[in-house]
């Protein structure tokens, strides 16, 4: 049997934050249950927050012993941290988020207290360590300092570097370099086969060697204990890579009869995601503003006089407005028609005018902006929005104009204009001109990439088809039809209503061309069952669309109730095409934002949710829950929105309802239980899912 215990803490209270270590845990602990011998009921995950009940060391002590107690000669303890630490000469320190500065053996967990536990473990015993020292952030190119020489000899720690270095992070990944190795080495691990500490230490500190020369840096992972024969903390499963590519040779394309070759590849994405410019953890307004390209000269001038009498709604309104303005422009510049399609309306006034969270959601899907960039303009958009509300007499402090500020100088306004869509316009271009069932490479590229580029593709393959003519055209129907029928069976149920809905639309205008290339393309892969008998659907998504509209903007507790009694309002029956965006869209009222719910919404929320029945919920957390973002990102806050959830769960019963997907059932299984950490680490793992080149 083996157990793993895991703690990542990035958010402090009395020390700097970090970033990416909840994503390390959640990477390592899916990598050990996925690719090896782990099970999810023996894994213990405590993704940690300021004020959480798990900021108490006693717990943790705690849970090792009651794996301890019950692990038996032949099992296998790991036990795992990510996050600030502090060594002295005699103990070691993991900070927890509340941990605070003088009183560490309180308010910290001991490595001393870890040891004595695990000594009365009858199995080996592994610890992997990807903290700092002296509570600076060793992400931000600081010393690590864990005192590894008081590991007992019948442990085997493995640390992210030697004393006095760094461990570094990879802001393209989003993950700390060491973990990300740590996890990559596991998973292209020989199949079958047993994975020892010290051949784990000897693949990740090869790996980091090319790393740390390519960026300039030092870091060489440790090892330091004594492990008795052979002894293994996994068995590598037989489970394959979805980045393994297969490549093909020239002349095989022609026959496609030869042996197919197998070998690994880092999976180079279609289009990469911008990470913003890299700014000074530390620095201040000031410095922020110094990054500036896009804003004028008077205008930054007056930004930070702004700011400086403490004017911060002012100072943080027009950089927001002026940035909004600016990621807007370069998402349209793809054209109206395609924005349309991606977004899922033919209403070109709503295009022109995108409101700010649609722009934040397709600048992510288009790669002008990566998750981070994307987390942190969604909260500066809900800052903004709510000290525009017209109730609202508390000032916005400094800090949160900060938020604002930063976010919108790093991802937008620091970045050149021209060229921002060059890496997404040239994927699109080779929709038009190039055949991909003659690049057998890349077709299996996008069989393997995360979910957003496959939905991407084919929303840009739909508009293309209504937007080319000639040779052009006969190239994008060959690509649609291929694609189509290589990912059907990857795309949500919305996805594929999305599709069907379309072909109605071009029969219903009776364009011939587009008619014959989506019947050819449905027929492939039985999909009329996703045509609706008529169009009726498109209202229910146009209400729903200014349901979400209404509550990013200003003013939404008020403006709510009418957005959905309009919904409510449209029959007796939501047409299933509809139901993905109708339910998402009501639930989002339901939660609410980090300030609070529309109480007055909630009845028209509570009548439309009356329509759907057993196996309507049943289609929507099957078929869509996973990939809906508005949703699984409130889920993922962890604060009154996830409690919320739990409430809205057990209200409507969805324990009655059978899940397929084992991440959905158990995001339910925890909501059900009321389990606020629990629901929110899974669904923050179901969102990194979708993002991540592999499963």
């Amino acid at each position: 049997m083996r157990y793993f215990i895991g703690i990542s803490c990035e958010e402090y209270t009395h020390y700097n934050d970090i970033y990416y270590c909840h994503s390390d845990l959640l990477l390592l602990s899916d990598t050990l249950k996925d690719y090896c011998d782990y099970k999810e009921k023996n894994i213990v995950r405590g993704v940690i927050y300021p004020e959480s009940e798990e900021n108490d060391p006693e717990y943790w002590y705690q849970q090792i012993a009651e794996i301890v107690e019950k692990a038996s000669n032949d099992d296998t303890i790991l036990f795992y941290f990510a996050g600030h630490g502090m060594g002295t000469p005699s103990d070691a320190f993991f900070l927890l988020s509340d941990s605070k500065p003088g009183k560490e053996n309180e308010t910290a967990i001991s490595l001393h207290r870890i040891k004595e536990v695990l000594k009365k473990a009858d199995c080996s015993t592994f610890l992997i360590l990807d903290a700092c020292h002296s509570g600076i952030d060793a992400r931000d190119y600081s010393a690590f300092g864990i005192d590894t020489t008081s590991v007992d000899k019948s442990w085997a720690t493995l640390a992210a570097c030697s004393e006095h270095e760094s461990s570094y992070p990879d802001t393209s990944i989003e993950q700390g370099i060491f973990t990300f190795y740590v996890s990559d080495t596991i998973k292209n691990w020989e199949k079958e086969k047993e994975i020892t500490i010290e051949g784990l230490k000897i693949a990740v500190a090869d790996n980091m060697e090319e790393w740390c020369k390519k960026n300039g840096v030092k870091q060489h992972p440790t090892l330091n204990g004594s492990v008795i024969g052979i002894q293994s903390l996994a068995i590598r499963n037989d489970k394959k890579l979805p980045s393994d590519i297969i490549t093909v040779d020239n002349q095989e394309v022609k026959s496609m009869n030869a042996d197919i070759v197998i070998k690994n590849n880092n999976a180079p994405v279609l289009w990469t995601a911008s990470s913003g410019v890299s700014l000074p953890k530390s620095a201040g307004v000031e410095t922020v503003l110094s990054y500036n390209i896009q804003l004028k000269e008077r205008e930054i001038v007056s930004v930070a006089k702004n700011y400086a009498v403490e004017n911060y709604e002012m100072a943080s309104e027009f950089v927001w407005e002026r940035a909004i303005r600016i990621l807007r422009d370069r998402v349209l510049s793809l054209g109206v028609e395609f924005v349309g399609e991606m977004v899922g309306l033919n209403d070109n006034a709503y295009i022109r005018e995108l409101p700010a969270f649609e722009v934040i959601n397709l600048a992510s899907e288009l790669g002008f902006i990566n998750s981070t960039g994307k987390m942190r303009l969604s909260q500066a958009d809900e800052i903004v929005q709510h000290y525009r509300e017209r109730d609202i007499d508390d000032e916005m402090p400094k800090n949160e104009s900060e938020t604002v500020i930063r976010a919108c100088i790093q991802y937008v306004l620091s970045i050149e204009t021209t060229g921002a869509s060059m890496e997404f316009g040239n994927f699109r271009d080779s929709l038009k001109h190039d055949l991909f069932e003659k690049q057998p490479e890349r077709l299996v590229l996008l069989e393997g990439s995360p979910y957003f580029y496959k939905r991407t593709t084919v929303r840009a393959l739909i508009n293309l088809l209504a937007t080319t003519e000639g040779a052009e055209y006969e190239t994008v129907a060959l690509n649609f039809c291929k694609i189509i029928e290589m990912v059907w069976d990857d795309l949500s149920s919305d996805d594929k209503y999305f599709i069907g809905t379309t072909y109605s639309q071009h029969v219903s205008a009776g364009k011939e061309n587009q008619i014959l290339t989506f019947k050819s393309a449905l027929q492939r892969v039985h999909g009329f069952d996703y045509v609706p008998e008529n169009l009726r659907s498109i209202s229910f998504v146009q209400a729903a669309k200014n349901i979400k509209r209404v509550h990013h903007e200003m003013n939404n507790f008020y403006n709510e109730p009418d957005a959905v009694r309009r919904l409510e309002i449209l029959g007796t029956t939501i047409p299933r095409p509809a139901l993905k965006e109708a339910i998402s869209a009501c639930i989002v009222v339901y939660l609410g934002n980090a300030y609070g719910t529309s109480t007055a919404a909630i009845p028209y929320v509570e009548k439309v949710f009356e329509k759907v029945n057993k196996d309507a919920w049943g289609y929507y957390i099957n078929g869509c829950l996973a990939f809906d973002e508005d949703v699984m990102a409130k889920i993922s806050c962890g604060d009154r929105r996830t409690k919320r959830w739990c409430d809205f769960v057990n209200q409507y019963n969805f324990s009655g309802i059978e899940i397929r997907d084992k991440h959905i059932k158990e995001l339910i299984d925890n909501s059900i239980k009321n389990d606020v950490k629990n629901t929110r680490a899974v669904a923050m793992r179901i969102r990194k899912k979708n993002t991540l080149q592999e499963d």
